[in-house]
């Protein structure tokens, strides 16, 4: 027991005075014995109660704290600070309701009690009452106008609000009261990213670190920062530092996997949002971002399932239920993906992502109002070039549905104008590479280097330009019993590659054939069979649908004598402007531009013609998309009988056959067989005419 300098046993008042210099000075644990002495001897005392409800609160035990500080207002009904305590508490622990009661009690009580005003304006925050939250906040600081902590918190109602400008004065006031003040520091750092100005962004978000050299908030909104200045690195840099003050916090982890990913380094995003997962189980976040990496590794099932783990923590949020929408479409189940999609865009009618989403989804009606929130959005002053270039899209699609067909060009037109700029497309080098393979792959060379292949393996390589009915052939293929549709396999161009690599920087693909021995041409074989999936049982063939394998068909020819190449083919008017209204996953530079996909599209035409000149007649199937939609069943049995394989009137049904296909064309793979896109390209009459000057004699085949 503690003694005066007198040696006489303190009063209560007096063990409450040092309970409280304990408390003031951080000695919480002197604190919390004498404020339990005082309530063993006085048990209704209110001011101990408090004092301990407070300790508790300080050591992590929010709901012990709630039990002292509801007895000190048991004894003390009338403490407006109890009540603020208290609101403080109820919302840590998630009762927003009970909160929001008790900051409403504190303020009846005392309305000038500026903390309280400023605690009931967090909890109406919490539960989205933002205009309430202002409300509350303002009253504070016309309390005390030097209230830092209200003017920040002011400003993040404003910014949720999307006052920018407002909440950006606002945290500028909170720093100008309080010049170090991480917080405010921080915040103005995230709003000013959010207005575009990212060097102001960077500025503050440093200045916060500053003030709080271990500050992992700054940090990970400083990554963001960088990562939209177009520094990848220095992004995940500072992640990593970031990861270093607290290694257990996944925060970090799931905005580096993030970045991996689109970087394309799917295997590192795997492995840091699994770290991520391993210290945060339920981690909503986590859960939702391996959504999207599990349907990038092509594991749909997957990434169904971790997106429905992520919605089932978070039922009502609408960036889980747009990924879920996005893996819904990838697997085909098109009603699941609108359905999802479009209580996406209900919870958030702002979203740009999850309407452009919807429009790939779903087939528009006239008087669809999903069409007008597309148009007003392309009217919003601060939207991204990237999401402009997508609602343009979008808006594009939507009016093709609705037989709008003009105005649904020009949106492909204004859409293919941005994306053009973004890239950086050498035109001469890659239409050389064709006149370079034509040159390399005589007939000379072909015999010369016959027998080096694997006669065993027989893949069904489906070659021609995107958008020439390549998927419906897949799917018509995938439908037969015997078959695996693999989709686009990367394993070819990867195989040449590593042989690349062997001659160094001096010898490439295609001049490295002059060098090319057996043990090579064995190596690019190995590479593909090692990496090939594992066929499912009664599959024993499988399809490669990686289009451009058309720079390889002579090197598949040496590598695999008896595989099939089928190549897809469609009017090259059609082609290319289903190409053109399209904004690929990957990136197609040739695309955006109609003299430069024409170009590519003679130099890409000259060179299968040559390789019908060079190979075998029997070894390249030319499958018409027109000659397809027009008689179904005589091209699917040429297809098969191509493939050495029995018929089987499972083909028939390919929009019936279930499987994963990434790619542009999925949602008329899921259809009956339709005629609409034939011959499309007149719907757009005028527009396209430049187009048809560059094809020349081609655009009439």
């Amino acid at each position: 027991m503690a003694m005066t300098e007198q040696g006489k046993r303190p009063g209560v008042g007096e063990m409450m005075g040092l309970a409280w210099e304990h408390y003031r000075a951080q000695r919480l644990r002197l604190a919390e014995q004498l404020g339990r002495q005082v309530i063993g001897e006085q048990p209704g005392n209110y001011d101990a109660a408090s004092l301990l409800g407070i300790v508790a609160y300080r050591n992590g035990q929010t709901k012990e704290a709630i039990s002292w500080m509801e007895r000190a207002i048991e004894g003390n009904p009338n403490a407006a600070g109890y009540h603020s305590n208290l609101c403080e508490m109820y919302r840590q622990v998630g009762e927003a309701d009970r909160a929001v009661e008790a900051g409403r009690r504190a303020v009846e009580i005392d309305p000038t009690y500026q903390q309280g005003l400023n605690n009931l304006g967090i909890a109406l925050f919490e539960k989205h009452d933002f205009k309430g939250a202002e409300e509350h906040y303002r009253r504070a600081i016309q309390c005390d106008p030097k209230f830092p902590e209200a003017h920040n918190n002011l400003a993040n109602a404003l910014r949720a609000q999307r006052r920018y400008d407002e909440a950006i004065e606002e945290y500028r006031r909170a720093i100008e009261i309080r010049s170090a003040y991480p917080e405010a520091l921080s915040n103005l750092g995230s709003t000013l990213r959010e207005t575009g100005r990212l060097e102001e962004a960077e500025q503050a978000q440093r200045m916060a670190i500053g003030a709080r050299p271990n500050y992992i908030e700054a940090y990970n909104n400083l990554a963001l920062i960088l990562w939209d200045r177009k520094q990848p690195e220095e992004a995940l840099g500072i992640l990593a530092r970031s990861m270093a003050i607290q290694p257990d916090r996944p925060e970090a982890m799931i905005i580096m996997a993030s970045y991996l990913l689109d970087l394309g380094r799917t295997k590192g995003a795997l492995y840091a949002c699994q770290r991520a997962l391993k210290n945060k189980p339920d981690h909503v976040g986590a859960l939702n971002l391996m959504g999207r990496i599990c349907r990038d590794l092509e594991d749909f099932t997957g990434s169904i399932d971790y997106c429905r783990k992520a919605l089932a923590l978070r039922p009502d949020a609408p960036d889980i239920l747009n990924n879920l929408g996005i893996s819904l479409l990838e697997v085909g189940d098109l009603a699941g993906a609108t359905q999802a999609l479009s209580r996406a865009a209900e919870l958030d009618p702002t979203s740009i992502p999850t309407y452009i989403n919807l429009a790939s989804a779903k087939k528009f009606k006239p008087g669809d109002p999903e069409i007008g929130v597309l148009e007003d959005a392309l009217l919003r002053e601060r939207i991204s070039e990237e999401q402009r270039m997508s609602l343009h899209y979008a808006l594009g699609k939507a009016y093709d549905d609705v037989k709008e067909h003009r105005r649904a060009f020009e949106q492909f037109m204004a859409g293919a104008s941005i994306k053009r700029k973004t890239l950086v497309y050498d035109e001469m080098p890659t239409l050389r590479l064709f006149d370079r393979i034509k040159h390399v792959f005589t007939p000379k060379l072909l015999t010369e280097r016959a027998g080096f292949g694997d006669p065993d393996l027989k893949p069904i390589f489906i070659v021609g330009m995107p958008r020439s009915g390549s998927t419906l052939v897949e799917q018509i293929l995938a439908s037969h019993p015997q078959i695996y549709g693999a989709g686009e396999v990367k394993y070819l161009h990867q195989g040449v590659l590593e042989v690349d690599r062997e001659f160094g920087s001096a010898v490439r693909y295609p001049e490295l054939m002059h060098l090319i021995e057996h043990s090579q041409l064995q190596a690019i074989v190995n590479y593909y069979r090692e990496n090939l999936p594992v066929l499912p049982e009664g599959k024993t063939r499988v399809t490669d649908k990686m289009l451009t394998n058309y720079y390889y068909v002579g090197l598949i020819y040496l590598l695999f004598p008896n595989a099939r190449i089928i190549h897809c083919k469609r009017n090259a008017v059609d082609t290319c402007i289903s190409c053109y209204s399209k904004m690929f996953r990957e990136d197609m530079p040739y695309t955006y531009d109609f003299k430069e996909i024409a170009h590519y599209y003679h130099r890409y035409n000259d060179l299968m013609e040559h390789w019908k000149a060079v190979l075998p007649k029997h070894y390249i199937l030319e499958v018409k998309y027109e000659e397809v939609v027009g008689n179904l069943e005589t091209e699917a049995r040429r297809i098969i009988a191509h493939c050495d394989l029995e018929w089987s009137a499972a083909c028939l049904d390919f929009h019936k056959t279930e499987r994963p296909v990434k790619t542009a064309s999925v949602t008329q793979v899921r259809q009956p067989l339709y005629a609409s896109s034939v011959e499309r390209w007149r719907n757009y009459g005028d527009l396209v005419q430049p187009l048809i000057d560059e094809l020349g004699p081609l655009a009439y085949l």
